[in-house]
């Protein structure tokens, strides 16, 4: 009897949820997203468990067919299904036949050759929209619902009212005002598991198996590391992959112990055992006005975890943050050129220092930068003057020197503040750092670690 080899791959998850500001459409979208899961099971008439399912979180599907008229009616109504219910998502299917009953290697980088073939194909949306017709103006997309509220009218396209369909009353949070802190900030965090890539084909007939339990270490890490009263709404939870929107207040702290927890979480996999001792996960964190439009934030989150992962070759635990102050997002390098580059008439500084670690030798922790922050919020520490400091340093080296000659002297003299404890706290964040040296040649680049701890503190709440 032949066996196949079936994957889906689902596209526009991201864009899909985070198309508007209102936290309501979010979490609604998020509620289709996470049916889509129970909608493959009712496709392939397959029940959650079996071990013929490889593979079926965040989008990503794949699992072994023998009925061949099962397979090829999953692949005609399936993606029809996702598509009607779920305007402005698509979805992708292979399905290729292999030789054995557990696919190799090589069969899986086939069938993955093949779903990027058939995600370069372009697809029609279904909610295109003629130059006659009215638009939402949130999605610029085709108005199909109008819904009267007191003296005003609620304009949705198909989408917005999917979204708001599934959105629950009994939902702790409305709004993202709800989840900001005092300073009308919140944060997305974006984290996702290291080298999952080149782990799926070597788990063979454990691939089942572990899927199910990584997506149940994934959820734990995330329940662990919240903490009582905490504002944060999951978005995107399964697999390896976390979206999630919380308090400023909290977002570090909280990032810090998912991080852990998933590496202890996925040192229990029963599955991994003899391929590698645990797994590792990289992290980034945007934030943003409640205002600001949110799909830009979700994507600045994506591109720091990106970052994050190249830093540390996609195998240990860190993460990147950064703070949106303009109104303008294009990218990441271009945010790195425009605001955390520093030229003045002797070099060049970035103000980039992270990323910053779980724990790894000669790399700044996410601990250590932690004690810093909460030492420069204490009273009487040279904070204010520092900004001075950043700002002169784009202006003239050698005075930027003298004024952090200047600013220490002060501080020191003060005593309201204790430097000696400061110094330590910078030493242990990388060994050239001092109150005296807060520029250092880090990755081959003069940095400094100045501007992130200002930035943290510029957006976060004393708790």
């Amino acid at each position: 009897m032949k066996t196949y080899l079936y994957g889906a791959s689902v596209q526009g998850i991201q864009g899909f949820i985070f198309e508007t500001n209102k936290l309501q459409e979010i979490v609604g979208a998020s509620e289709i997203v996470k049916k889509l899961e129970e909608r493959f099971l009712d496709f392939s008439n397959y029940e959650k468990g079996d071990e013929r399912i490889l593979l079926n979180a965040a989008g990503n599907i794949k699992a072994l067919f023998e009925d061949k008229e099962n397979c090829k009616n999953l692949v005609k109504y399936f993606s029809k299904d996702i598509e009607q219910s779920a305007y402005g998502i698509t979805i992708s299917q292979a399905v290729i036949e292999i030789k054995g009953k557990i696919p190799t290697e090589e069969e899986f980088q086939r069938l993955d050759k093949n779903l990027k073939i058939q995600r370069n194909k372009p697809s029609i949306p279904l909610d295109m929209s003629l130059n006659i017709m009215a638009l939402n103006p949130a999605t610029a997309k085709p108005i199909t619902n109008k819904e009267k509220k007191g003296k005003d009218e609620i304009v949705r396209d198909k989408a917005s009212q999917q979204k708001i369909e599934a959105f629950s009353e009994n939902e702790k949070f409305k709004e993202l005002k709800d989840l900001s802190n005092g300073k009308n900030k919140i944060a997305v965090i974006h984290a996702d598991g290291n080298g999952l890539g080149k782990l799926v084909p070597k788990l063979k007939d454990k691939l089942s198996k572990f899927s199910i339990a990584l997506d149940k270490a994934t959820i734990k890490a995330f329940n662990d590391a919240k903490t009582d009263g905490m504002k944060i709404r999951e978005v995107i939870l399964g697999g390896d992959d976390l979206t999630v929107i919380c308090d400023a207040n909290e977002a570090l702290e909280f990032t810090q112990r998912y991080l852990k927890n998933f590496e202890e979480n996925t040192k229990k996999i029963e599955e991994l055992k003899g391929l590698t001792e645990k797994l590792t996960a990289c992290a980034g964190i945007s934030y943003t006005n409640e205002k600001y439009p949110f799909h830009y934030a979700v994507s600045l989150a994506e591109s720091l975890c990106g970052q994050a992962k190249n830093h540390s070759n996609r195998e240990s635990s860190c993460l990147m943050f950064h703070n949106i102050q303009s109104s303008n997002y294009q990218t990441w390098s271009k945010f790195v050129e425009d605001e955390l580059t520093i030229t003045n008439d002797k070099c060049s500084i970035r103000c980039d220092f992270g990323p910053y670690y779980l724990e790894k030798e000669n790399e700044p922790k996410i601990s250590d930068f932690l004690n810093s922050v909460g030492a420069y919020r204490c009273e009487g520490s040279p904070k204010t003057r520092l900004r001075t400091w950043l700002s002169e340093l784009g202006k003239s080296h050698n005075y930027a020197e003298n004024l952090l000659k200047r600013i220490n002297t002060m501080t020191e003299q003060s005593n309201e503040w204790n430097c000696e404890i400061m110094d330590k706290n910078l030493l242990n964040l990388h060994k050239e750092l001092s109150n005296e040296n807060l520029i250092i040649e880090k990755d081959g680049i003069q940095k400094t670690p100045i501007y992130d701890i200002l930035q943290l503190l510029s957006v976060t709440e004393k708790r």
